[in-house]
């Protein structure tokens, strides 16, 4: 299984010491959160540059917030979380996709395509030559 994200990614990202297990369960979370967008079973590999941004970020906010708090008032200290930029990033990711070499499934259910010509329709009837 190929990760999103290393350890010292996601440490070098927030600029603190993490331990592999924190990391570990922040890129899974974040993993949880990418499958759907993107509309495959397996992780990518190569995870594109792209891919690699977005899955950092997520890690941070996961790694940050794991409660989803909009704030967080510990004594004097205040900390606020934007609750929209984990949206942002993912719908980011949705509308950048996956690299050429990634092939994803279709993101709704679709009927069969229709065989061509369409065999309603006699186009010979109305004098059309092929």
């Amino acid at each position: 299984m190929t990760a999103l994200f290393t350890t010292t990614d996601l440490s070098d990202w927030l600029h603190q010491t993490i331990t592999d297990e924190a990391a570990s369960a922040a890129e899974s979370v974040v993993w949880g959160w990418l499958q759907p967008v993107l509309g495959v079973a397996e992780r990518p590999d190569p995870v594109s540059p792209m891919l690699f941004a977005a899955a950092v970020e997520l890690g941070g906010i996961a790694y940050s917030n794991p409660k989803g708090l909009s704030r967080n008032d510990l004594g004097e200290v205040r900390q606020y979380f934007s609750l929209e930029r984990r949206n942002e990033i993912l719908d980011d990711v949705y509308r950048g996709g996956l690299p050429p070499t990634v092939t994803a499934k279709p993101r709704s259910n679709f009927p069969p395509a229709q065989r061509y010509p369409d065999p309603v329709i006699d186009y010979r009837r109305n004098g059309y030559q092929s």
